[in-house]
């Protein structure tokens, strides 16, 4: 069974002055134990959604709470997100565990 939670919201404006709402989640698929990430980001008075996950972070609950910290932190948006997680896993393994 897979299952998303929320971890938080980040609101803010983009290059044309509109609101977006970006969701970080965290992502679980208990049948394997393996945890991953997902942001979406609606605009304001649109339908306009774009969704992106990277479902296979890690095994470790921890360290994939710690990337969607570190999403929200830096208003990662679907567009971004594959990159931006490997940028953080890469600086984990670069520094054996160092925060970004």
């Amino acid at each position: 069974m897979k299952t998303k939670k929320i971890e938080g919201r980040r609101i803010f404006l983009d290059d044309k002055a509109r609101e977006n709402v970006v969701s970080y989640y965290l992502m679980e698929d208990q049948v394997k134990g393996i945890y991953g990430v997902a942001v979406e980001r609606h605009r304001e008075n649109t339908d306009v959604i774009e969704w992106d996950e990277v479902p296979y972070l890690s095994d470790s609950r921890e360290d994939a709470e710690k990337a969607a910290k570190r999403l929200m932190e830096y208003k990662v948006t679907p567009v971004s997100l594959a990159e931006a997680v490997d940028t953080i896993m890469w600086m984990e393994e670069k520094d054996d565990g160092t925060v970004i």
